[in-house]
């Protein structure tokens, strides 16, 4: 499946959007970090574990609790959010 993703700039620095391929959002996260490899390291605490700060959503739609599993249909647009705090 053919999907959008938008990357919030603190994964690369400037907002960006991709295409990628993948049935599921964790599909498409690792059709992702194909070409940001260094993403990875800040959405995962762990293989297959996303970070506290981070938030996906389908197209609006929160995908909690599946996350990484939340199936991916063609068109869909995927929206990784990393909420942060600052003073």
């Amino acid at each position: 499946m053919s999907a959008t993703i938008t990357l919030h700039p603190y994964i690369t620095g400037a907002e960006i959007q991709l295409e990628v391929n993948g049935s599921t959002v964790g599909d498409c996260i690792a059709d992702a970090i194909k070409t940001y490899p260094a993403m990875e390291g800040k959405i995962f605490a762990k293989p297959g574990k996303l970070k506290g700060y981070v938030e996906i959503y389908v197209n609006g739609n929160p995908t909690v609790p599946k996350e990484l599993d939340y199936p991916v249909n063609d068109g869909d647009h995927i929206n990784l959010l990393v909420y942060l705090a600052g003073g």
